[in-house]
């Protein structure tokens, strides 16, 4: 009886715990990696945990974009470059061309990308529920989402426009927007197509008036993101790492012995900042970056491969440098 109670406790320990021999394909291979994201982390830094750097691209290029999944709504703004978008209090019958009222507009509340899934972006955080994505209603006729709120955007650049996305057209696969100055001057009618295209997201420079052509590389080509956001706990913008949609990760605190490489599988999180930013902390006294030394993080890519990943260094702002150790698991 002894020996079958053990013989169960050892197949549900092999269940719940992975280690380094879960494929044969890969051998265990530990790697210093080191990334730059420039002076004042002029970049964004798209990474595979296979490949390494798939693509280095301007943080700053663009000021909102649009999700290219046929089911999903989410519309973001670049919050990390200072974009900030709050709702304008419209009132029934409302029109495009009618005048708005801006009084109050500081006391309104600012509505950010969420820091835990690229399905709300901050075009949908005032959403209710199905049909209503925020922005837009579902149409169960026509399936389009058609545009149902106008909004107060500050641009990168720091001026104000009033936009209205008026739909996403699920046949001709294409959201059509238009914004203009906040007394209706200078307006801007666009139509972007999202048909064929193997990124995220499309983005577009309201500031430049176009879209970004291949800001993203091809989703199923990187794991992390290294980039500045919101951290909406704190309201305040952070350098650090989202993950990919499928991309799944697990933070371990306060690791004593830093080379272990065990896990627990159902412990894996898709919170798309589960590495996030708290992998340092600013020394007041030192007016350096601290890398936390007992911190680590189990990372599970599309291809559901492991890695460890444990952060080496940041240099702050001066060069934006990050090294990391990075072992196949």
């Amino acid at each position: 009886m002894k020996r079958n109670v053990l013989i169960i406790l050892l197949a549900v320990f092999a269940i719940s715990f992975y280690s380094c021999d879960k494929d044969d394909n890969l051998v265990n291979d530990s790697n210093e990696k080191s990334l730059t994201m420039g002076i004042d982390y002029v970049n964004d830094i798209y990474y595979s945990l296979s490949n390494g750097v798939v693509a280095e691209v301007s943080r700053t290029n663009w000021d909102v974009a649009f999700s290219v999944d046929a089911m999903s709504s989410s519309i973001l703004i670049n919050d990390g470059a200072g974009v900030t978008l709050k709702e304008y209090p419209t009132t029934d019958g409302w029109n495009w061309s009618n005048a708005i009222d801006t009084a109050g507009y500081f006391e309104w509340d600012v509505l950010y990308n969420s820091d835990e899934s690229w399905e709300e972006g901050a075009f949908g955080q005032n959403a209710t529920e199905h049909p209503n994505y925020g922005w837009g209603e579902y149409n169960m006729t026509t399936h389009n989402v058609e545009g149902v709120a106008m909004y107060i955007i500050e641009l990168i650049n720091g001026d104000f426009k009033r936009i209205f996305v008026e739909e996403k057209n699920a046949m001709s696969q294409e959201y059509t927007f238009k914004y203009s100055d906040i007394d209706g001057t200078n307006e801007v009618s666009e139509t972007i197509s999202f048909a064929d295209l193997s990124s995220n997201f499309v983005y577009y420079s309201i500031v430049d008036e176009s879209i970004v052509a291949d800001r993203e590389p091809d989703a199923a080509t990187w794991d992390l993101l290294f980039t500045k956001y919101i951290d909406n706990s704190i309201n305040y913008n952070v350098i650090g790492v989202k993950q990919n949609r499928v991309v799944l990760a697990i933070d371990e605190d306060d690791v004593l012995d830093l080379s272990i490489e065990t896990y627990v599988d159902t412990e894996f999180d898709d919170n798309i900042t589960e590495i996030g930013s708290d992998w340092k902390d600013f020394d007041m006294g030192t007016f350096l970056y601290a890398v936390d030394s007992d911190r680590i993080y189990f990372v599970k890519d599309q291809n559901e491969h492991v890695y460890k990943i444990i952060f080496k260094e940041f240099e702050g702002s001066s060069t934006g440098n990050i090294t990391f150790d990075i072992t196949t698991l």
